[in-house]
């Protein structure tokens, strides 16, 4: 039994607060032990302020807790954004590299690659489009570039020597050289013009 059990007698109660112990104590009326009850007073008050400090501690670690946790939470979803950002923008430039070495032009190549990571069908369609109309425009002058000029004069004895352009245009015709025989074309009609008064 304990000492406060001793004390109290009948009127202790386990579970007894520091106001019902003072108020037992009252009602003991314990005279010689006066000392006593102040030791036992000063005690409970003691352990019941180190009880609050306890609490309060305890909720301080808490909100500190959660504090670094937010923090801690905003610090991983900022890192996950960046991480995602960097994908992207690795995905992106990939693709710009593939597309530039197809013949994209660098501009083309960047807005078609960003709309292939993001999914953008319409604008690669469109962007598609483009580029084919530049490979065909290129391919065009790249063939009147490479077309041979034809040799002055010629070896037909109807026309004195000049350039039989409709034989030329048919041959070339006949190769699926259409590029050779639109220039051959355009030749003999500038020949032609030339010779009109």
């Amino acid at each position: 039994m304990s000492y406060l059990s001793e004390l109290l007698g009948e009127a202790y109660k386990e579970g007894m607060t520091a106001d019902e112990i003072s108020e037992a104590l009252e009602t003991k009326k314990v005279g010689n032990n006066e000392s006593e009850i102040t030791r036992l007073k000063n005690a409970l008050n003691k352990a019941n302020s180190e009880a609050a400090e306890y609490k309060k501690q305890i909720r301080q670690n808490q909100s500190e807790e959660d504090r670094k946790a937010a923090e801690q939470k905003e610090e991983y979803e900022k890192i996950m954004k960046e991480n995602a950002d960097l994908k992207r923008s690795m995905n992106i430039s990939a693709q710009k590299a593939k597309l530039i070495g197809l013949g994209y032009e660098e501009k083309l190549a960047e807005e078609t690659a960003t709309a292939m990571i993001d999914g953008d069908v319409e604008k690669i369609v469109s962007n598609q489009g483009i580029f084919l109309e530049a490979v065909k425009k290129n391919q065009k002058v790249t063939d009147m570039k490479n077309t041979p000029r034809p040799a002055a004069g010629g070896s037909d004895g109807d026309n004195g020597g000049a350039m039989n352009y409709d034989d030329l245009i048919s041959k070339a015709q006949a190769e699926g050289n259409w590029a050779n025989a639109a220039y051959y074309q355009r030749l003999k009609a500038m020949n032609e013009a030339e010779s009109q008064p």
